[in-house]
């Protein structure tokens, strides 16, 4: 179980991508100026460890070091496989016979994912030098978001949520959301709420589409946005189908179509398991598959608001 002292528990850091940088950096800022111990951090581009180890971070050369060197390790990694391919890692190659460890994975991964890592954990156990404990905390937040120490952070380790918390708050999130120790609920969850928002998308992407071609316009139609539904995920995507003629996502991409129709997907997926459908993520998912064969997979995936213009 991590120390309530957090200001001494070791934490390690793997994964600078978009969003894992921006956390990262935070955290070891907020660390630093409350005389906390710094972090261990370690990405694939071993130059991308430059920009938190400026505030203080120690870096390393691989995820078994990180894992080492620390008492709970977060992950922000790019995909599923990118999870499994650490977690072997840290498994295979613990050295130190010390406190337990925390993995704390902050990926959007798909359930069954999360179940890969818990039966790996379990069956390795007791070959492990050192007791592993495996959490699934998913954030939700845009990069913007994420470099404001704005997002909403999932816990689900049980007894330690009130300690991870206590490390991401105020460093890289506002606030949590509690799921007990159920990794499982965790990454449900998470695939559950990136659904919503996608659904968000969806309706925008039709309503704006359709306000064009009966003389509403869009430019309208985003004032009925800005003072009837004012939250920052449906405002922002909003602009993207309006601002430079409808063509902002484009440019101004936070999360991508080939991202979004994984996320969209991993929904439809856990709906079957329940043996319930999502018509508006399946939907979703067919735009954004237009998208993907007559745009470009580097779009942000509220371009799915072009397929409907040009369908």
């Amino acid at each position: 179980m991590l120390s309530s002292d957090t200001a001494s528990v070791r934490v390690g850091w793997i994964g600078l991508g978009t969003m894992g940088l921006e956390m990262a950096r935070n955290l070891q800022r907020h660390r630093a100026s409350t005389g906390q111990t710094p972090i261990t951090v370690y990405n694939r581009t071993q130059s991308k460890c430059a920009a938190v180890a400026e505030h203080g971070a120690h870096t390393v050369t691989s995820p078994a070091q990180v894992a080492d060197a620390s008492d709970v390790v977060f992950l922000s990694l790019l995909n599923d496989q990118a999870v499994k391919s650490v977690v072997t890692e840290i498994l295979d190659a613990l050295t130190v016979s010390s406190a337990p460890l925390l993995i704390a994975d902050t990926t959007t991964v798909h359930p069954d994912t999360t179940q890969w890592v818990l039966d790996q954990i379990s069956q390795q156990q007791q070959q492990l030098r050192r007791p592993v404990k495996f959490c699934q905390t998913p954030v939700w937040g845009a990069p913007p978001a994420a470099k404001a120490a704005q997002l909403v952070f999932v816990v689900s380790a049980g007894d330690d949520n009130s300690a991870l918390a206590a490390i991401a708050v105020p460093a890289f999130a506002r606030t949590t959301l509690d799921c007990g120790g159920d990794s499982l609920k965790a990454a449900r969850f998470k695939v559950l709420g990136n659904f919503m928002i996608g659904a968000i998308i969806e309706s925008l992407g039709e309503a704006f589409a359709v306000a064009h071609e009966t003389g509403v316009g869009r430019e309208l139609y985003l004032d009925f946005v800005k003072e009837v539904l004012p939250v920052p995920p449906v405002l922002g995507y909003a602009r993207k189908m309006v601002e430079e003629n409808g063509d902002a996502a484009k440019t101004q991409v936070g999360f991508n179509v080939r991202g979004g129709m994984k996320d969209v997907s991993y929904a439809i997926d856990v709906a079957k398991s329940a043996g319930m459908t999502l018509p508006v993520a399946e939907l979703a998912h067919e735009h954004l598959q237009w998208v993907l064969d007559n745009g470009d997979e580097s779009w942000d995936w509220s371009s799915l608001a072009y397929a409907l213009r040009k369908q």
